[in-house]
């Protein structure tokens, strides 16, 4: 296989876990956000569980760490862009982990019930969802520069021209529970 069909599906694959990662930060983090505490603590667990026993999200989250290793031991770092690309992803899941697994431990155990603490798990673990998702993003537009910086710019720009107005229709149309 060709370095550039391996950058192509590491960056593929890149790009979709980034997805999940902005709808997490995003849309869930807001239906966690009106939750109360207590049923936040079940909607995490029950989140959690139902990502560790989903073959796709299991393969998003895993699949990449073998073929970086198989890409660098094949290719070596010659790719710049793609290299710190795959490195501020690394950077980004590192500090998740970090931040999040306490997170996910603490909401595991029966007896943390105290709404504030849950409160401010809820608020930590929001801000460490939302920079994986912002630092991932990077790394999928960094991998991207390795084909073509000029179509990963020109890329990006029509996205947020196609998204401005999109957003604003929905946003304008959608039914509101308020």
């Amino acid at each position: 296989m060709s370095e550039a069909a391996v950058e192509a599906i590491i960056l593929a694959i890149n790009a979709l876990g980034c997805g999940i990662l902005l709808f997490v930060s995003g849309v869930v983090q807001k239906i966690m956000n009106d939750m109360e505490p207590l049923e936040f603590k079940k909607f995490m667990n029950i989140l959690g569980r139902a990502a560790m026993s989903d073959p796709f999200a299991v393969a998003i989250a895993t699949i990449p760490l073998f073929a970086i290793v198989y890409y660098f031991v094949a290719f070596g770092f010659a790719h710049w862009w793609f290299t710190v690309g795959i490195v501020i992803w690394m950077i980004g899941a590192s500090i998740t982990k970090i931040t999040n697994l306490p997170i996910y431990n603490w909401l595991g155990k029966p007896e943390n019930t105290d709404p504030e603490e849950l409160r401010e798990k809820r608020r930590m673990l929001a801000l460490g969802n939302a920079s994986r998702a912002w630092i991932t993003l990077l790394s999928v537009i960094l991998m991207a520069c390795q084909f073509s910086v000029e179509g990963t710019v020109a890329a990006a720009a029509a996205c947020a021209i196609i998204a401005y107005p999109s957003l604003w229709l929905a946003r304008k149309y959608m039914p509101t529970s308020q």
